[in-house]
């Protein structure tokens, strides 16, 4: 059993040791940029942005978008209904930003209100566009986001390309720094093409490629946007390309453990609703991480205490250390760690965090977010709405 054990905290660290190194090489912050070819055109382009709510500096963030650095797009922003309270701040917002306009989805019945309110946008925006990105609203978007995230699609390097985002912690408060730490951990995969997939925040996809797989019929009927399209691109064997400068920011204050752990479920269930082979392997293998730590954290203090044998303490120390050492390679990777002791802090309750939240979907079907109950079956397909 004890070679069994050392075996697993040596695979483990191995594990995390390369996604932090060759993850870490793409997505180094504050790293600069390569000057990138640039393509022969840019193709038009139209950004559709679902909107529910109106949280602090939405304006901030929206405006972001009307002003990028790209020859020919258009903006769809679309909110539920006019008593959205986003409502307002977009009728405010485009009136002088004539590539700019809004659409009211309704209620959605037969899948998730994102994805409802993404197929009225899409429907606004007509023939013209030869790439479809879509972003949320949560992010603060540079001038150049825009194009970072078409340039692959316009050089023939791909026809469907994801960028991702930092959460930006405002406080360095425990769950702040630990969904900022479970966020980078999420990005340090794309880099790896088989774990690519498409983040509904930034992604770009040539108009031919979104008509021919269907992808309007799958989110009419889907929970969510991105993984049930990851899932469709996997199913017909086209990879996701990685646009590494197209890299948002995501403020973040006051975040709360139940606010953490709500977001993160959500990310579990996604999973296995449309990818239940993934959600089972990366469920797995972050319970063993999360067992190895409880187990030399005991085994140490039962060295201290003289109740166990040296050898087993000394692994489970040395455990213990080089993963530490792993939490402090990825403060770097990250663009306001915050304290060293705080980062080191959340860095370990992340890891128990998303144990935790990957148990809680076990057993269950249902979905909530922002006020709906959604009944989900296999393949991510919605069989029930109701408000909680």
């Amino acid at each position: 059993m004890e070679w069994f054990i050392s075996g697993a905290m040596g695979l483990v660290l191995l594990a995390l040791a390369w996604l932090v190194l060759m993850g870490g090489r793409v997505l180094k912050a504050g790293a600069p940029a390569d000057s990138p070819r640039e393509p022969e055109r840019w193709p038009p382009a139209a950004l559709t942005m679902p909107v529910a709510g109106a949280a602090p500096g939405l304006r901030e963030r929206l405006n972001s978008l009307l002003n990028q650095d790209y020859p020919h797009y258009r903006v769809i922003f679309a909110t539920r209904d006019q008593e959205d309270p986003a409502t307002a701040v977009i009728q405010a917002l485009i009136s002088g930003h004539p590539q700019a306009g809004h659409v009211f989805s309704g209620p959605a019945a037969a899948c998730g209100q994102k994805n409802h309110n993404l197929l009225a946008g899409l429907r606004t925006v007509g023939e013209g566009p030869e790439v479809l990105a879509f972003c949320d609203s949560n992010q603060l978007a540079p001038p150049n986001f825009l194009k970072e995230l078409v340039r692959p699609i316009a050089r023939g390097e791909a026809a469907v390309v994801s960028g991702y985002h930092h959460i930006l912690p405002e406080d360095y408060r425990l769950p702040t720094l630990g969904r900022a730490i479970s966020v980078l951990t999420l990005y340090l995969t794309k880099p790896f093409k088989r774990l690519n997939q498409p983040w509904g925040g930034a992604t770009a996809i040539s108009r031919s490629l979104f008509d021919s797989l269907g992808v309007a019929k799958i989110w009419a009927e889907n929970v969510v946007d991105d993984v049930s399209l990851a899932a469709r691109l996997i199913k017909a064997k086209i990879p996701v390309g990685l646009a590494p400068n197209a890299c948002l920011l995501t403020p973040l204050a006051g975040e709360t453990f139940s606010g953490w752990g709500q977001w993160l479920t959500r990310q579990w269930l996604y999973l296995k609703f449309c990818l239940p082979g993934t959600w089972l392997a990366a469920g797995l293998l972050q319970h063993l991480l999360a067992f190895l730590v409880l187990l030399a954290g005991a085994r140490c203090l039962l060295a201290l205490l003289g109740l166990t044998s040296a050898v087993p303490a000394l692994a489970a120390a040395l455990f213990l250390t080089l993963l530490t050492c792993l939490g402090v390679a990825l403060r770097p990777l990250h663009p306001r760690p915050g304290p060293l002791k705080s980062w080191l802090a959340a860095f370990y309750a992340a890891i128990f965090m998303a144990s935790w939240c990957h148990l809680k979907t076990w057993f269950t079907q249902e979905m909530h977010w922002r006020g709906l109950s959604y009944r989900v079956t296999r393949g991510g397909k919605v069989t029930a709405v109701r408000q909680d």
